[in-house]
């Protein structure tokens, strides 16, 4: 696996967003890398634009794929890198100009130390991060125990360790389009720890239309992909109001995904649903009601 970052662009209908990306990986401090798009189905001018990319700072490579929804352009993303570090930068999102040259310090830095990635801030600017920052600068930890037990909230910036993500795969369910990433990254962080930086290298602005703002209409209409992240967190490593939560959520996206009781209960947690299931019974009435008109 050669050195080197690979910045990971999901696509979808972004073709415009995609030139302001472009613009900013221009602007790095620091050349060499390479930016990998994984156009997922898009039906407006991405290909042309992508096309009409020239730069001698990066290598730029174009995958398009039938639309799947970012986790399984992800998927092919992984099969496809062979840098040591795999960094995902939405169509939408932009990074700091020295976005590039602080990752590739950072993991020189901790390179032997056989972490699994570098996690950084995620900024509405260069000054106001999104979100919780991490209660210690340089912090190495599990992503599990500082985004779950340790309730670090909002969208931070994770550079992944090639070598763990291809020991992975997101699952894919028929006719579902949307998977939240962290299914994946709660798998890694059961084998390896990460380090933590509070330096904000990416900026978003969350648009109409986006997966985030899409929220819970979008989860509903991808049920088993919900059961699945859901019943991570119900394992015996997390709080217990944590795996309350999740149960009960496991419980619901079981009601939308139609599977009957025995299904539901062949999981290593049945006690704990027993205790969920009918608070996710009504939650579920609530939820289909509201979001199924």
């Amino acid at each position: 696996m050669g050195n080197g970052v690979t910045v990971v662009t999901p696509t979808y209908n972004r073709a415009t967003h995609l030139q302001t990306l472009y613009r900013s990986l221009c602007s790095q401090t620091v050349g060499g890398f390479t930016w990998l798009i994984i156009d997922d189905g898009s039906t407006d001018n991405t290909t042309d634009v992508v096309n009409g990319m020239k730069t001698d700072i990066f290598n730029i490579e174009y995958q398009r794929k039938e639309n799947g929804g970012k986790h399984t352009a992800l998927n092919l993303a992984i099969d496809i890198v062979e840098t040591e570090l795999f960094f995902i930068v939405d169509s939408d999102d932009t990074l700091t100009n020295d976005a590039i040259e602080t990752i590739e310090e950072d993991w020189r830095k901790v390179k032997g130390k056989d972490l699994c990635g570098i996690s950084y801030l995620r900024g509405y600017s260069q000054e106001v991060p999104i979100g919780d920052i991490f209660p210690k600068d340089k912090l190495i930890d599990s992503f599990a125990d500082v985004r779950v037990n340790k309730k670090v909230y909002g969208d931070k910036a994770e550079v992944w360790a090639t070598k763990y993500l291809k020991r992975y795969r997101f699952p894919v369910y028929k006719g579902e389009k949307f998977l939240v990433e962290s299914y994946l990254w709660l798998q890694i962080s059961k084998i390896a720890d990460m380090l933590f930086i509070n330096k904000i290298i990416y900026l978003t602005e969350y648009l109409e239309g986006g997966l985030t703002k899409s929220g819970r209409r979008l989860r509903i209409k991808c049920p088993k992909g919900g059961m699945a992240f859901n019943l991570i967190l119900m394992d015996k490593t997390y709080p217990m109001r944590d795996r309350i939560k999740s149960g009960i959520l496991y419980s619901v996206y079981s009601f939308f995904s139609h599977k009957n009781f025995k299904e539901m209960f062949d999981i290593p947690y049945k006690s704990l649903l027993l205790i969920c299931y009918p608070i996710g019974y009504l939650v579920y009435l609530y939820w289909n009601y509201k979001y199924n008109k």
